[in-house]
């Protein structure tokens, strides 16, 4: 009788959609850091912030505009020491995350995630990661240089 009652209990609850006994975990989708710090600065969304960056000095030169001119000095080389210290781990992957923000919804529809997150939760049940860095760099359109230098980044 009382193996009856916990079926009906149990069949009952799933008729009210309330949440299963075993429920599946949630996915989510990570990536390495490494990789998409090399990927990013190796893109052409990249190359297109430097070659606007170079029109818009060429253009404060032109105009012979020296207060924009010193302002605009300085910022080659505060990018490359970012993307260093990205790479080192040392500093957040804000500006990259920004970037790829309108990738993300279509790459969780392919990874079938229910988001993407920079750092991977805290292992659980109710909890399962799955790595988009391959899609991510898809997005990026690295090519083969890049995905070698990734994947030796990776094994190292």
């Amino acid at each position: 009788m009382r193996l009856i009652l916990n079926l009906a209990a149990v069949g009952l609850a799933a008729l009210l959609g309330a949440a299963p006994l075993c429920a599946q975990p949630k996915r989510i989708g990570t990536f390495d850091k490494r990789s998409i710090v090399v990927g990013y600065y190796r893109s052409q969304l990249w190359a297109d912030i430097l070659k606007a960056k170079r029109a818009e000095m060429a253009a404060a030169k032109k105009a012979n505009d020296t207060k924009k001119i010193e302002e605009l000095a300085p910022w080659g080389g505060a990018q490359q020491e970012l993307a260093h210290r990205q790479l080192a781990g040392e500093a957040p992957i804000t500006n990259i995350l920004e970037a790829l923000a309108p990738a993300f919804p279509e790459i969780a529809r392919k990874a079938q995630v229910a988001s993407i997150a920079a750092d991977p939760p805290p292992a659980n049940a109710e909890v399962q990661t799955v790595d988009v860095t391959d899609l991510l760099l898809d997005w990026l359109k690295a090519d083969e240089a890049t995905r070698k230098i990734v994947r030796d980044l990776r094994n190292h």
